[in-house]
């Protein structure tokens, strides 16, 4: 029901002596066709269905309902919309999808109709809320490599940001970050990255680029400076090529990141 029309308890007690058992109560936003609606709803075992015409000509509210009736699409496909059914005091009443459910991912997301719940995944017979928070990460992490990619593959699709805390990101950043070393290797021309796990190797001249274009100024800044005088030539040539390709190509956000090294690092042009 609409929140603040009519007293909770009076509704609750209408629930019970017609045979719900009152499981859950939220409270939750609904974008429909006339505005934003907020709405406390009691989430209730039993059939549901017309529930809100009832309500909503008893009370003289606008009341909600939602249940397996009002699933879109076929369960089957592994990929269904929820909705729910508005009903307003006058009979009007609309169909507003509230949730998405990607059976593949086992993830339940919510959509722009919505506001006061979290999506959620189930991973190795858990339910998390997202954004996951550092715990819950580490958590999953531990359950195994394929219940880790499973996470990666739902943030690939619907964004990381709704998928992993701001601060766990950070955290993993900052961890992830500490336990890389890197060795640059100026008589190959390599460059070896560890993690502990992994070794790879990445030529000197695309790493170097990478760490301009990356905006890691001052890393780049140290293999240029450490630098034998040779290779530090080959990587003053390399930077004023790349500027003027870059130019070429109108990728002005390169350009800038190219000049601010070539200002930082005293490369004059002959």
């Amino acid at each position: 029901m609409e929140e603040g029309k009519i007293n909770i308890e009076l509704l609750e007690k209408y629930l019970n002596e017609n045979g719900f058992l009152i499981l859950n109560k939220i409270r939750i936003s609904v974008k429909t066709s006339k505005n934003w609606i907020d709405f406390v709803v009691f989430e209730v075992s039993g059939f549901t269905e017309g529930l809100a015409d009832v309500i909503s000509r008893r009370f003289n509210v606008i009341s909600l309902e939602g249940g397996k009736h009002l699933i879109l699409g076929e369960t089957s496909a592994k990929l269904w919309d929820e909705a729910v059914k508005i009903v307003f005091p006058n009979g009007d009443s609309e169909i507003v999808p509230i949730f998405t459910f990607d059976g593949f991912l086992d993830l339940r997301m919510p959509t722009e109709n919505i506001r006061g719940v979290n999506p959620t995944i189930l991973v190795s017979g858990k339910l998390y809320t997202l954004p996951l928070s550092l715990d819950d990460v580490l958590e999953i992490y531990k359950k195994g490599k394929k219940f880790f990619e499973k996470i990666e593959k739902v943030a690939a699709i619907y964004g990381v940001d709704k998928v992993i805390s701001r601060e766990a990101m950070d955290i993993l950043k900052e961890r992830s970050k500490k336990s890389i070393k890197i060795e640059v290797d100026y008589e190959t021309g390599y460059v070896l990255i560890s993690n502990g796990v992994s070794l790879t190797t990445k030529t000197l001249s695309s790493y170097f680029l990478s760490l301009i274009f990356e905006d890691n100024i001052e890393e780049a800044l140290k293999i240029y400076n450490d630098a034998p005088s040779q290779v530090k030539d080959e990587l003053k040539n390399l930077v004023i090529e790349e500027l003027e390709i870059q130019k070429n190509l109108n990728a002005f956000g390169n350009v800038i990141k190219l000049k601010r090294f070539i200002e930082k690092s005293g490369i004059k042009f002959s």
